[in-house]
């Protein structure tokens, strides 16, 4: 089963994906989406691209967003709110199931401890997925944190 997790940003957005085999993880391949552009909807045009060549080039079976938090900024969270819609139209156009994980279920499925830095995520993503000598960016981990943590979850 190949697995996307994704890690939703309105200035970069990270993607991994991940392979299960039984009970067997390993890391395939993770991105960062750059979204350069100044206009909000130039941003959301490349990503829905971008999106729509990673699930073209991989047969994704399943895939697994990270959800946002309330934080104090309302225009961030609106702005983050579209992202995740324009995301999720491109798994819906292909018909890929989607499910969404809070940040503490994410930590807590990769390293135990629901309250870990991003910097130990990143750790343990590359430990656990095999990822080798490849240096992942804190998007690209946290994507393939989600991923995995989707693939431990999933019934």
């Amino acid at each position: 089963m190949l697995i996307l997790g994704m890690d939703p940003g309105s200035l970069s957005f990270g993607i991994g994906l991940v392979k299960k085999d039984r009970n067997q993880f390993a890391y395939l391949h993770s991105e960062v989406i750059q979204l350069k552009e100044k206009d909000f909807v130039s941003r959301m045009q490349t990503l829905w691209a971008r999106l729509n060549l990673v699930t073209a080039r991989f047969p994704i079976d399943e895939a697994a967003m990270e959800e946002g938090f309330l934080g104090k900024n309302i225009r961030s969270m609106s702005l983050l709110s579209m992202v995740r819609g324009v995301a999720m139209a491109s798994l819906l156009q292909r018909g890929v199931p989607l499910r969404m994980y809070s940040p503490r279920e994410v930590k807590l499925a990769l390293t135990g401890y629901g309250n870990a830095e991003k910097t130990q995520l990143a750790k343990m993503a590359s430990l656990v997925l095999g990822v080798g000598d490849r240096k992942l960016g804190l998007d690209e981990s946290d994507a393939l944190a989600v991923a995995y943590c989707h693939g431990v979850n999933r019934r």
